[in-house]
């Protein structure tokens, strides 16, 4: 797997300017995104730079596949602006688009494809030649453990296969800006495991991650800085690094020694209880 997140210059293009740590490669100004009445996000703004890995927070239906959508260009926004690798994300951004990763929530898999071809279709597609294209398809099937299914579609692959592919699709190209939603979930602990060391690695070279996750503890574990989203808002944004040293972070004037500690705060601590439990 070294050769994917290798400091080799990445066949689709560089941008050198990117991937100085600390460059402000994510830029959200007043993101609005409405369906119909329903306000998925309301007038987010943040920024995340560039060698870092940023968790992106909160509960269901708070508005966080909204989010990654509009940054992808998956959804047009309904209000604000967004700038990737500093260029304006615009209908259409082709180049743009080349330079990141995106692994879905939905995962947009092609169903009757086997896995070679699906991660060689993707990898032609962000401009890699044929003979990288090659030996990354070959390196991220062996390394994800998908080799004994060569020859079956991908409509036969479990739910934790299929997220080994989408993952691969999306860092086949090596991009300056990865987009994950939940990639962790039905994926083994050992899969895991080295997935999170590809990520670490990865931001070490000076790109960066943008990732949800429900995984509170892989997220206090594995992740820089966190933003928590609650009823389309930005409720909290912060680093970890205290947490990481036995201590603690700050909200609303209250400490908090666990990011659990903290989005329960925020999304609401309150348990119901069953009257027949």
């Amino acid at each position: 797997m070294s050769a994917v997140f290798s400091d080799a210059t990445n066949p689709a293009g560089d941008a050198p300017e990117a991937k100085r740590k600390g460059d402000c490669v994510i830029r959200i100004e007043r993101l609005t995104k409405k369906f119909g009445r329903i306000t998925a996000v309301d007038d987010l703004s943040l920024e995340v730079s560039a060698g870092r890995l940023f968790g992106f927070l909160g509960p269901n239906g708070a508005g966080k596949s909204t989010t990654i959508g509009c940054l992808t260009g998956l959804l047009d926004p309904t209000a604000g602006s967004i700038r990737l690798l500093g260029e304006a994300l615009i209908p259409h951004s082709v180049e743009i688009k080349r330079r990141i990763g995106v692994m879905p929530e939905g995962l947009a898999l092609f169903d009757q494809l086997r896995a070679p071809e699906f991660l060689a279709f993707n990898a032609r597609m962000f401009g890699l030649d044929e003979k990288t294209t090659r030996g990354r398809v070959e390196e991220l099937l062996e390394a994800m453990d998908l080799k004994s299914a060569l020859q079956r579609p991908l409509r036969e692959f479990s739910a934790g296969m299929r997220k080994k592919v989408a993952f691969a699709a999306s860092i086949i190209h090596h991009p300056e800006i990865l987009f994950l939603d939940e990639p962790f979930e039905s994926i083994d602990p050992s899969a895991t495991a080295m997935m999170k060391e590809w990520l670490r690695r990865y931001v070490a070279q000076g790109c960066t991650v943008f990732m949800t996750s429900h995984v509170l503890e892989t997220v206090e574990r594995l992740c820089d800085d966190v933003g928590i989203i609650h009823f389309g808002k930005l409720a909290w944004r912060g680093e970890l690094k205290n947490l990481s040293g036995g201590g603690d972070i700050e909200c609303d004037g209250r400490r908090f020694a666990t990011l659990e500690a903290l989005f329960l705060h925020i999304a609401g601590e309150q348990h119901r209880r069953l009257t027949w439990l």
